[in-house]
């Protein structure tokens, strides 16, 4: 416990967007660092936060709104407040006596236009790097690629998910390695089912007699669904697809339910689609149902997995491609089949092993990855940096 006298480090912690991924993770990690005694943590965050009103942690819904209905204006607000909303922020941490100021997303692009107000307001600098590099920039990708490094190297600590990621980190911006955290990325839990396998299996009009493997979250060229679908042909009379989750980006459902269609794996018979916005409380009933989570992602997506993390809180058994941050953990524990990424005939035998250890009752390790990647260990990690940093001097 913290002695009466000693006043505890104010950090403000910055997110600009609405949700997603990132978003779930600063709520699950900002929920329990409430509960730390030598730690005041304040959210800097936009007014459609998605998790707003069910936040116990205090926040600041004082960033400028990025979102519009109209493309147009939604894309002029986002490249405004790039400057805008990290200024915001600062002066928000002067204000409530901050010293840390620990981004979530990361401003880089104009990250020369307000270092020069944060290196005077004397905060600590710290960035979460869930994506250490971009695969794309918005106007000039070689200036904003610069401004990214050069962020990196500005900072005080930074946080990455792995020992791929940190080793990633230290080549692409040169950042001592002392400066580098690893913190697990926690599981994320659901809550209990509305039911068992079989009663959910007949409520969402699953087959009964099949082996069910899950394809869940946002649909995009890069996650593969295609090549998923192509490869599970040989096993569709033993097999059957949950595709749920909505399409980013470039991403064509009408063209991905084609070519099931072209392939014979037919909706209903198949493939079930749920290509919607899953909703908070039927998350654990589809990874319930599921016999097994397919990640076929290709080797061109470089960030966390949030699904990931879903199926491990929920003790579900995944097929993923064998990407450097999904070999750390399917080398350690036994969570499932790894793969060659972006080769079908290699997911077509993986699709293969997989139906095999699921028939055989082979064991798995998800309830282990949980208790050892857990949100404590990311909370002590955490807390213990932004103490040493609030106890040592600011150079400049």
């Amino acid at each position: 416990m913290m002695s009466d006298n000693k006043t505890p480090v104010r950090v403000l912690h910055y997110f600009a967007f609405p949700g997603g991924g990132i978003g779930r993770y600063v709520h699950e990690l900002l929920t329990r660092l409430r509960d730390q005694p030598e730690v005041e943590v304040e959210l800097a965050c936009i007014p459609s936060y998605h998790y707003l009103k069910q936040a116990n942690y205090p926040t600041w819904p004082g960033l400028r709104e990025i979102t519009h209905p109209v493309p147009l204006r939604r894309r002029l607000r986002f490249a405004i407040n790039l400057f805008v909303n990290p200024i915001r922020a600062i002066r928000r941490a002067r204000l409530t006596g901050a010293q840390i100021l620990h981004l979530s997303t990361i401003p880089h692009v104009t990250f020369a236009l307000w270092s020069r107000k944060l290196k005077k307001a004397g905060l600590r600098l710290v960035v979460t790097a869930h994506d250490v590099r971009r695969s794309q920039g918005l106007i000039c990708y070689p200036y904003e690629i610069e401004q990214l490094k050069r962020l990196y190297r500005a900072c005080d600590a930074l946080f990455v998910h792995s020992e791929y990621q940190k080793q990633d980190l230290i080549n692409f911006a040169g950042v001592s390695p002392e400066k580098v955290h690893i913190v697990p990325h926690g599981p994320y839990y659901h809550g209990l089912p509305a039911g068992d396998k079989l009663t959910l299996r007949k409520r969402y009009g699953v087959p009964l007699d099949k082996q069910v493997a899950l394809f869940f979250g946002d649909i995009r060229p890069d996650k593969n669904l295609d090549l998923f679908l192509q490869a599970m042909v040989p096993y569709k009379d033993r097999l059957f697809l949950v595709v749920a989750g909505q399409a980013k980006r470039s991403t064509s459902i009408s063209q991905l339910r084609s070519l099931a269609e072209q392939l014979g794996l037919h909706d209903g018979v198949h493939v079930k689609w749920m290509t919607y916005y899953i909703p908070y409380e039927e998350v654990p009933n589809l990874f319930t149902l599921a016999d097994w989570l397919a990640l076929p992602y290709s080797r061109s997506f470089t960030s966390q997995s949030g699904v990931l993390n879903v199926a491990i809180a929920h003790n579900c058994p995944m097929l993923a491609s064998a990407l450097p941050t999904f070999r750390e953990i399917f080398k350690k524990y036994q969570v499932g089949v790894l793969v060659p990424p972006d080769d079908v005939e290699h997911l077509r035998e993986g699709i293969r092993e997989i139906i095999q250890a699921i028939e055989g009752d082979r064991q798995w390790e998800c309830e282990r990855v949980a208790h050892e990647f857990s949100w404590e260990r990311n909370v002590l990690t955490t807390k213990q940096c932004y103490l040493a940093l609030a106890s040592s001097a600011k150079p400049f």
